[in-house]
């Protein structure tokens, strides 16, 4: 009976180690802080990860550990990241839902997110303090099923682009928080521009006053997304906006691009 004990508990050590050694741990390091950008040719102070808005975008696979530590260098608020359809399970104070789940990240204080990506799928990450979101602290998580999962996708394709959706304001966020707390209440408005993956275009450029808008500065450029005729491409779109409801269209140039932009209406539509 011993040696059945032993060599029940040696196959599931294996088992074990077996399914540790295929999941993996993603590792990556933040730091939030102010910076100008011209992220629809107006130049504006923004919050951003690692210099950049939107925010890296996480790649894992459905099981691997995500552990993001972040450095808070916004010398005058605190901050929070919020994990957008990630189910936390076994680990509610990385959510990111400050004053609930976990205290606010402080000014100069570091905090390390630590949790399992279980399914796959598209999601997103955004601050979840004051109007940090709406102001470029943002990004996504692209999970991929594992080899084997049951929930294994029903199609295929060559590529993927991720696509971020989101309204952009030339007010700061401290001066839309000042006009929505106040009496009357100082509404923010419409958004005077809409960006794809952190950039576009404001249309009333040459309105402005010299300097303030540069409509050649490469932060603003059209994005591009490659493709070659005759592949399948998987575009995952996410939206981040705060007020405006959009639709996402591709407009079909050439013929030659038919049967690849059918394929794109094909993923969105399956998955």
């Amino acid at each position: 009976m011993a040696w059945r004990s032993s060599l029940l508990c040696c196959l599931f050590l294996s088992l074990s180690l077996a399914a540790s050694a295929r999941a993996a741990t993603i590792r990556q390091n933040w730091v939030i802080s102010y910076q100008f950008v011209h992220s629809d040719c107006v130049r504006k102070l923004a919050v951003v990860i690692n210099g950049q808005t939107p925010g890296p975008t996480i790649y894992a696979t459905e099981g691997d550990t995500v552990v993001v530590t972040v450095k808070n260098n916004l010398m005058t608020e605190n901050t929070a990241i919020h994990w957008h359809g990630i189910r936390q399970i076994g680990t509610p104070w990385a959510d990111g839902t400050e004053g609930v789940t976990q205290c606010p990240i402080l000014p100069g204080d570091t905090f390390t997110y630590t949790f399992v990506v279980d399914r796959p799928g598209t999601y997103m990450y955004h601050a979840h303090y004051g109007m940090q979101r709406s102001g470029g602290l943002n990004g996504m998580i692209v999970v991929r099923t594992k080899a084997g999962s049951p929930d294994a996708e029903p199609f295929r394709y060559d590529g993927e682009h991720a696509v971020l959706l989101n309204d952009w304001w030339h007010k700061s966020t401290y001066e839309q928080a000042a006009g929505l707390a106040s009496v009357p209440i100082g509404w923010v408005g419409e958004p005077q521009a809409l960006l794809i993956n952190g950039r576009g275009r404001f249309v009333n450029c040459s309105t402005m006053a010299a300097g303030a808008c540069n409509a050649t500065h490469p932060e603003c450029a059209t994005p591009v997304f490659a493709v070659v005729p005759g592949k399948t491409y998987r575009f995952r779109i996410a939206s981040l906006t705060s007020l405006s409801a959009l639709n996402f269209e591709i407009e079909v140039r050439t013929v030659i691009l038919i049967n690849s932009l059918f394929s794109f209406y094909y993923s969105i539509c399956a998955y």
